[in-house]
């Protein structure tokens, strides 16, 4: 058999290391400056998504107070015409008394 030795397989490994050495660098000279340029643009959209969603939940918790706010003036405002109505029944009830006399 034609195995090759050891020495020559050394050697193929650290021509083929050289090799790829040369090679990351002209993929660096060829789109490095792409991939960086790419890397910002995704970490400001990134910081963007997070000031959004910041944003958003803030402007919900307001609605929801302000929703909370409304839910309880409408109670209030609905119980107060409920009181006034039964002092109304009252007063025609009486007057019904009084002119049932």
């Amino acid at each position: 058999m034609n195995a090759p030795n050891l020495n020559d397989i050394r050697s193929a490994f650290a021509a083929r290391e050289a090799g790829d050495e040369k090679m990351n660098q002209v993929r660096d000279l060829l789109i490095g400056d792409f991939v960086r340029v790419s890397e910002a643009r995704l970490a400001a959209l990134e910081g963007r998504i997070r000031d959004l969603e910041t944003g958003i939940g803030e402007r919900l918790t307001l609605l929801q107070q302000r929703i909370e706010t409304l839910g309880a003036d409408h109670t209030a405002d609905r119980q107060a015409a409920f009181d006034e109505l039964g002092k109304h029944v009252r007063d025609l009830g009486e007057r019904i008394r009084v002119l049932s006399r």
